[in-house]
């Protein structure tokens, strides 16, 4: 038997009583999630491509910009503006 298969055959043995406690002593409120890791990825997301080079620029001047951004992201500067 299975995990799975045990737990079903576990809640079909419960009497409405027993659903009610173990159901009344599940949390209502929704977890907080904690975003600030997303968020930052996100800010530095957007960093990189606010001053990306436009694709027309030449590519000596492309390589140089990408590695400068990729340098200011890398050590955090002006990601949280």
């Amino acid at each position: 038997m299975s995990n799975i298969e045990t737990i079903q055959a576990l809640i079909e043995g419960l009497t409405a009583t027993e659903i009610k406690a173990i159901m009344s002593s599940v949390a209502k409120k929704p977890t907080r999630v904690d975003t600030s890791r997303k968020l930052r990825s996100i800010a530095i997301t957007e960093a990189y491509f606010s001053v990306a080079p436009r694709p027309k620029d030449d590519f000596e001047d492309y390589l140089n910009h990408s590695d400068g951004i990729r340098h200011q992201v890398l050590s955090g500067v002006d990601v949280w503006n």
